[in-house]
């Protein structure tokens, strides 16, 4: 869950910010993300456009259990 005050990132250039990866290497794990639950569509403007959002806090638990199973991101 994330925090009350946390804003979401929305796009791939500002989630792949969090682990200092390009856009394209964060788009590749697109799957993965969604499976865990780490990323959610949303809809924004006008005419509505589906962008990819996350929260930090749970990136980062992600990360932190993806690294438990010595798995690298």
């Amino acid at each position: 869950m994330a925090n009350e005050n946390e804003v979401a990132l929305v796009g791939w250039t500002q989630i792949s910010g969090i682990f200092g990866r390009n856009e394209r290497f964060m788009r590749k794990r697109k799957e993965e993300l969604l499976e865990a639950g780490v990323i959610f569509y949303m809809k924004v403007g006008t005419p509505p456009n589906r962008r990819v959002a996350a929260f930090p806090s749970i990136l980062k638990k992600w990360a932190a259990l993806k690294a438990q199973r010595g798995e690298f991101i």
